[in-house]
């Protein structure tokens, strides 16, 4: 079977001797409309982050290929920490490609996080809620790993996710699930998004909104606006026929 390794930057880093205690995870991955992906990666880039370690799985079913030499491929999944908001934050840029990976790099995830010697207050996580003919801003729905911290997402003004939705696939829902066997609250933020191909920034937006509310931390999320706006330009761009016809020279 294929590795997953966890690779530690910042040795002397420790939750209890910097922070004296509890703090908070944000993990998710990119999903439909790269949505888990966005919001995980802003707060990465946004807020006084320091990376403190990665995690490497290698199970793809390819290798990668570069002037004559091949090499094993694999993706690396980085694990930053913001002091200011004792916040540990997870971010990649895919999602694994085989089950038994997906179950490793949660594990991986959560016993890095419970090694640091401080008590984790709750997880976070999020991605897409596909969901027809949206209207304005896009809402955010969530669901809880404990029955208790429903009252949490009511008195924030979030509604949970529809009774249509039975399953949460993949590390953004795998990942809350596995922190409950470990007694670790979780709670999952998933904002409404109606194209599943092209990246949703405001999605996102939505998300960090949310997690501000949560969490009462300070976030600029005002670029994810000029974000959307830029995708929509390129989105016009492409349906913009040519000025040319056939021809030669």
């Amino acid at each position: 079977m294929a590795a997953v390794r966890t690779t530690v930057l910042k040795k002397e880093f420790r939750i209890d001797n910097n922070d004296e205690g509890d703090f908070v995870i944000f993990a998710s991955l990119p999903d439909m409309g790269r949505v888990g992906g966005l919001v995980s990666s802003f707060l990465a880039q946004n807020l006084k982050c320091e990376q403190v370690a990665e995690i490497t799985s290698s199970d793809k079913p390819w290798v990668a290929y570069s002037d004559g030499v091949v090499r094993s491929a694999s993706d690396t999944y980085r694990i930053f920490y913001a002091p200011a908001e004792k916040l540990l934050v997870f971010t990649g840029e895919s999602q694994p490609q085989d089950p038994s990976q997906l179950y490793a790099l949660c594990n991986a995830l959560l016993d890095y996080a419970q090694s640091l010697g401080g008590r984790v207050r709750r997880l976070y996580g999020a991605g897409g809620y596909l969901r027809d003919q949206l209207t304005g801003a896009p809402r955010v729905c969530g669901v809880v790993n404990n029955p208790a911290l429903k009252s949490v997402l009511a008195q924030a003004g979030i509604e949970p996710v529809g009774s249509e939705i039975t399953s949460i696939t993949w590390f953004n829902g795998v990942v809350l699930g596995l922190a409950a066997e470990r007694g670790i609250d979780a709670i999952g933020l998933f904002g409404e998004i109606a194209e599943t191909t092209v990246p949703q920034p405001l999605a996102a937006k939505s998300i960090l909104s949310a997690f501000s509310r949560l969490e009462k931390i300070h976030l600029d999320i005002k670029q994810l606006d000029r974000q959307y706006e830029s995708i929509l330009e390129d989105l016009q761009k492409k349906k913009e026929p040519t000025k040319y016809g056939p021809g030669i020279g």
